[in-house]
Formats: structure tokens, C-alpha cells, sequence
């Protein structure tokens, strides 16, 4: 995320250190590499920059999201962090293990090679949006999750089209639940963001917290075992049964109350547990 980020200009560390919950394929469990995930939220604050307003901007993250999502397998071999890696990486053993094998410089590797054209398939899907914008609505499930959670996380109005291309589980491939993405990204981001103003955790500081874990881990891990139990699994494809065909068939969907279990599920969930509250 950061690499793209400041390809095009933008600097929002808080944000970035946000993404941290997302390495490892979704809190270390081996989903969505994130590599992707990192690029998709990246298209959303520079769908942000880009255009005026806000359904714009979530459709158009959207899309990107969805050309990314089909591209990252060419680079890496699938979309999955287990399967690119073959590191378990739930444990501190397994990390170790991770370093210790070499799997994070081929990681490295593989960011080296994604990152030029991540940037180029961002850029291409947002100048090619502005071109046939999506009259209407673009009801997104990660943005309306995000919507109710703007506030208590401490993000500026308007923050939760950054989040568009979770949706579907990133980019609609059915993933992990675009809600429930959204619910980990506003506790991260309101943990970051109540430390603004104070000097940026080192690469040294960000590497052991990565290692380790962190303090608002604890809170996403609880996050998820609850969604789990009441839904069965935090992949997209298993609560719904399918994946969407489109970004129109999503929008569809969640416009007509579809997603509103999961959506209120995580909203409600993240503000009952809010250290604020």
C-alpha cells in the first residue's frame, strides 16, 4: 500500500500502519495477499483525489479493486498468501520459520515485480471509470460498514470509500467478507490515528510488532471469532454462496438489504467494544 501510495503522491501514515492487520493474508491466516489488499485500498484514496464525489469514488476503487484482483495471480501464482508462501503464519514459530526460510525476501521479490504494474492497472481502471461512470448508486457493503464506523474510529468524513474494493472479498473474488475487512481497518486505522502527532513507529518497531502482534490484534482476533460464530466462516463465497458477477450485480444486491446482517453484525459489534465507548 505504501509503495502505491506514494507512487502517486499521497502520504497518510497513520492509514498505512493501519494496513498492518491485513499482512499475511488477513491477520496472518493465510487469505488475501496482501499485496493485493494493500493495492486495493491504495486505489481507494487515490479514487478519492480523483473524483468528486463519493458514489463516484467507491464505484471507480471499486473497479480497480476488480482489475487488480485478476491480475495479482500472473505475478504470484494465486491469490491466497498460504498457497504463495506455504508458511503457516498463525503462530510465532511459524513466522520465525517464514524469516527463516527465506520466504520474505521472495516476497520482496514478488512486491518488486507487482508494485510498477499494480500502479499502472490503478491508474488505467480510474482514468478508464471517469470515462463510463456508473449512473446511480454504488451501494458497496465495506463502505456502508465503514460508513457507521467513520466517527468512532476518529477518520475524517467521507474516509469509507477507501475501503470500496474489499467488497466481495477484495475485488469481488469472494475472500474475507468485505464488512467484516472493513470493521478490522476501522480499529486499526483508530488505533493509529489517536497516536497522530507522535513520531511514526520505526521499520525496526514495525517489523517486531509485525512479528509479535500488536495491541489492537487482540481486539480484531475477538472481532472475527465473533463473526465466525454467528456466520459460519469469514469467507464471502461461504456466507453467500456465490460470488458476485459484477460490480453492478454487488451493488444490486447490497442496494436491495442484501449484506445488512453482516454489515450491522460487524458495525455494531466494533462500537459496542470501541475503548471509547
Amino acid at each position: 500500500m505504501t509503495t502505491q501510495m506514494r507512487g502517486f503522491g499521497i502520504n497518510e501514515p497513520a492509514y498505512e500502519q493501519a494496513i498492518h492487520a491485513f499482512s499475511g493474508g488477513f491477520m496472518h491466516l493465510g487469505r488475501a495477499c496482501g499485496l493485493l489488499t494493500g493495492a486495493a485500498l491504495a486505489a481507494g484514496f487515490v479514487a478519492k483525489e480523483r473524483f468528486d464525489d463519493n458514489e463516484t469514488r467507491s464505484g471507480a476503487a471499486l473497479h480497480a479493486a476488480i482489475q487488480l484482483a485478476r491480475s495479482h495471480p500472473e505475478f504470484t501464482g494465486s491469490v491466497n498468501c498460504c498457497e504463495i508462501t506455504e508458511a503457516p503464519l498463525t503462530n510465532l514459530s511459524g513466522r520465525l520459520r517464514y524469516l527463516q526460510q527465506g520466504k520474505g525476501r521472495m516476497c520482496g521479490r514478488l512486491h518488486m515485480k507487482w508494485a510498477p504494474q499494480a500502479q499502472e492497472l490503478i491508474d488505467e481502471a480510474l482514468t478508464e471509470y471517469s470515462h463510463r461512470r456508473q449512473v446511480g448508486k454504488c451501494a458497496n457493503c465495506a463502505v456502508q460498514t465503514l460508513r457507521e464506523l467513520e466517527s468512532s474510529a476518529g477518520m475524517r468524513p467521507g474516509d469509507s470509500v477507501l475501503v470500496a474494493g474489499l467488497a466481495g472479498g477484495v475485488g469481488l473474488l469472494g475472500n474475507v467478507c468485505g464488512a467484516l475487512s472493513a470493521g478490522v481497518f476501522a480499529m486499526s486505522a483508530g488505533h493509529h490515528l489517536s497516536k497522530e502527532g507522535k513520531k511514526r513507529d520505526s521499520r525496526v518497531r514495525g517489523s517486531i510488532e509485525e512479528l509479535f502482534g500488536s495491541n489492537y490484534r487482540g481486539a480484531a482476533t475477538d472481532l472475527r471469532l465473533a463473526f465466525n460464530g454467528e456466520f459460519g466462516s469469514e469467507m464471502c463465497i461461504d456466507i453467500m454462496g456465490r460470488r458476485f458477477q459484477d460490480a453492478a450485480d454487488h451493488s444490486t444486491f447490497v442496494e436491495h438489504g442484501g449484506c445488512e446482517n453482516v454489515t450491522h453484525f460487524v458495525a455494531d459489534w466494533v462500537i459496542r467494544h470501541s475503548p471509547n465507548k
